[in-house]
């Protein structure tokens, strides 16, 4: 029997396990020893057909796992072994039309229609997703500060992020004595988008030649331009046109310690900058040195000439 059939007969079964049930009760609602032996070997027969179905969905389980071909025909048709195909931005046909784009060599008129995104006079080919990824990783590869801080992904010009502004207190009172209230402050500080571009002029000749990876040169060109530009901003920029830096002259972080000269440094004054930081923020906090800085502090030296 299919396994079709034997789920017919066991629902038939058990229709008529219940009904058998509730015709036999007597008045207490219970049912007499002969008849509780019949229910109970109808109650069987539906288990055993319940196995009987778990035994041939399994054995239908290891019949398809066993026939499945170990490999793909070498005379498959093209595309026929893709289990899931790219679609939009991430298909090979836009990525390869992109670059054909960026080489100057127009695309069929049919792939053309397909993309529907854009005419190429006004710069209609999006970069292709596969690709915008390797750029933000080159980018992050050449800017440490994006190591560092929380990267927020936005759709809009400006973010705004709530922040507690004042904390309140608790304080001691006597028994049945009233609560001293202490209410958090709360204020928002907003977050602007700005833009950052650079232009790379590539030779006619290289663009012409198929050797050439014209992809990684401008992902690693890009990356280079626009990391050391960020970097710079994110350090030391006024907020005017570009991110306001954390070493601003003005609204960037609080001074800690100012060294004795500008020129040396002291062990001392490490520590003194280590702890002018409040305990919660130092587990996770990060030092954050040009190269001249670390190399005067890697010349620090003990009385006896030996390197700290």
């Amino acid at each position: 029997m299919t396994i079709l059939e034997l789920r017919e007969k066991r629902a038939k079964a058990w229709e008529a396990a219940k009904a058998f049930l509730d015709s036999h009760r007597n008045d207490k609602g219970i049912l007499s020893a002969e008849d509780d032996a019949a229910y109970t070997r109808m109650e069987q027969e539906i288990t055993d057909l319940g196995k009987e179905i778990a035994r041939l969905e399994r054995q239908e389980a290891l019949d398809a796992e066993l026939n499945r071909p170990v490999n793909k025909p070498l005379t498959g048709k093209p595309m026929n072994g893709k289990e899931e195909a790219k679609t939009g931005r991430a298909a090979d046909e836009y990525r390869q039309n992109f670059w054909n784009m960026m080489r100057s060599k127009a695309p069929m008129p049919s792939v053309v229609n397909a993309l529907q995104i854009g005419t190429d006079s006004e710069g209609g080919y999006l970069v292709p997703d596969e690709y915008e990824r390797t750029l933000v990783e080159a980018l992050e590869e050449e800017n440490i500060f994006r190591q560092l801080a929380n990267v927020i992904q936005t759709s809009s010009g400006d973010r705004k992020i709530p922040v507690v502004a004042s904390k309140g207190t608790a304080s001691w009172i006597d028994e049945e004595g009233a609560y001293t209230e202490s209410d958090d402050s709360f204020a928002q500080v907003s977050i602007g988008a700005y833009k950052l571009g650079t232009m790379i002029k590539v030779s006619e000749e290289l663009l012409n030649d198929s050797v050439f990876d014209l992809e990684s040169y401008i992902a690693r060109e890009f990356a280079r331009r626009i990391g050391t530009k960020e970097e710079e901003a994110f350090f030391t920029g006024d907020g005017t046109g570009k991110p306001l830096g954390i070493l601003a002259a003005s609204g960037g972080a609080e001074t800690g310690v100012t060294a004795a000269s500008a020129t040396a440094v002291t062990a001392d004054e490490l520590m003194d900058l280590f702890y002018s930081l409040k305990s919660p923020y130092r587990k996770n906090a990060v030092w954050i040195l040009n190269d001249s800085t670390i190399k005067a502090i890697r010349k620090l030296k003990d009385n006896n000439g030996q390197y700290l």
